[in-house]
């Protein structure tokens, strides 16, 4: 006669316990490491768009602060002339509205500039002169008022991330100094 002989093995109940619990550990894990993915990419994209528009500040900054006379300023474009080595250049900064791209060329003909940042949603320029009273001074206008007044550029730009419907701001101060003010 057999004694009390014990059943190896699990039973159903356990066995669907064990799925339904691993099932919900995958779950939230699951969850996590797509939130984790998401907040890198997120991140890896800012960092990108960052760089190009730190590039791009700096290059209008170069190039604005070794301005010597303005021929054109408007809010979307400047044309001015600046040394470069013993002769002087004409160059126009502007936006191209039909690619979305802020772009620099050579000469006061804007076209087939060269592209500082792409994917530009907004792009302007204010230009103060030296008064007293107000932070930059007073609105600077192109051909009124002689370009030894003008003391100050102020540019904003936004560019838009390409994965979402987000705008990012830039904004600058340049301060050229080959303009003879004094």
């Amino acid at each position: 006669m057999e004694r009390g002989r014990r059943q190896r093995g699990f039973t159903l109940i356990e066995m669907v316990s064990v799925l339904l619990i691993v099932g919900i550990i995958s779950t939230v894990s699951g969850m996590v490491i797509v939130t984790a993915m998401r907040g890198y990419l997120f991140t890896r994209d800012n960092a990108s768009i960052g760089q190009k528009a730190q590039l791009t500040l700096d290059r209008i900054n170069r190039e604005l602060i070794e301005m010597t006379t303005v021929t054109t300023a408007a809010s979307g474009r400047i044309t001015y002339q600046r040394m470069d080595g013993n002769s002087t250049v004409s160059r126009t900064i502007y936006v191209d509205d039909t690619d979305s791209t802020i772009k620099v060329a050579p000469g006061v003909d804007a076209e087939n500039g060269d592209v500082l940042v792409d994917h530009v949603t907004s792009f302007k320029m204010n230009y103060y002169k030296e008064a007293s009273g107000s932070p930059w001074g007073a609105a600077w206008i192109s051909g009124t008022d002689p370009v030894e007044e003008l003391t100050v550029v102020e540019i904003f730009f936004d560019i838009k991330r390409t994965d979402e419907n987000l705008d990012i701001p830039f904004h600058t101060m340049v301060y050229p100094r080959n303009i003879k003010r004094f």
